[in-house]
């Protein structure tokens, strides 16, 4: 699997939401990524683009994540999710 991968967040979430907030994890400005077996992976995320006040015209469904580099880790997809960062 091609993996995108992301800044460890804090351990305390948003105090407004209670989401965590993710930046991307940059090398010398470069989005940082890897090839992952399968079998490593153990679950995936919801992750919510960081909008701020205003959406960006450019930002569509399959290039968001690309273009935005701030996201929201929504904790409350599913019950299990829910119960992990609870």
């Amino acid at each position: 699997a091609y993996i995108k991968w992301f800044e460890p967040f804090t351990s305390a979430p948003n105090q407004h939401h209670r989401l965590y907030k993710l930046s991307r994890s940059l090398r010398g400005g470069e989005k940082v990524a890897s090839i992952v077996p399968l079998a490593n992976i153990v679950r995936s995320v919801h992750l919510m683009p960081n909008f701020g006040a205003v959406v960006p015209r450019e930002w569509m469904s399959d290039t968001v994540l690309d273009n935005c580099n701030t996201f929201w880790l929504n904790s409350y997809i599913d019950r299990y999710t829910f119960s992990l960062f609870k």
